[in-house]
């Protein structure tokens, strides 16, 4: 009975570790600085192909397509998130683009502001 509480214990251990290591292709940590500007650019282009309305955000022009990496910036470095504002000279637009540490896009706006009441607005920076 002992020898099977073992082998037991020893297989749930093994299948608790199982899933943590099932995927790859993605950062564990938190998202960095350019990483957050890369995944901001990422969403203005897919909004730019098609509407995004887990954002509530309408399909953009096409001009958001291509923008380069210098048009993304972070302007707001918070607590567990960046702002990044992305300029589009095109349009004479900025969207801002709030990226979580985790890399999940919270929210995409043109105002730069939460709904929380909890968030500020970058461009007062």
């Amino acid at each position: 009975m002992r020898k099977l509480m073992q082998i037991l214990t020893a297989i749930i251990v093994v299948l608790m570790f199982v899933p943590a290591q099932a995927h790859e292709g993605h950062e564990h940590g938190p998202v960095s600085m350019k990483k957050a500007t890369e995944i901001a650019l990422a969403t203005a282009r897919d909004a730019s192909q098609k509407a995004l309305p887990a954002l509530d955000l309408p399909q953009l022009d096409k001009s958001w397509r291509n923008l380069p990496e210098s048009a993304a910036q972070i302007v707001e470095n918070g607590r567990g998130f960046y702002w990044v504002k992305i300029e589009n000279p095109a349009q004479a637009k900025a969207l801002y683009v709030r990226i979580m540490l985790d890399g999940r896009v919270d929210i995409a706006n043109f105002s730069g502001v939460s709904t929380s009441s909890a968030a500020t607005n970058p461009e007062s920076l």
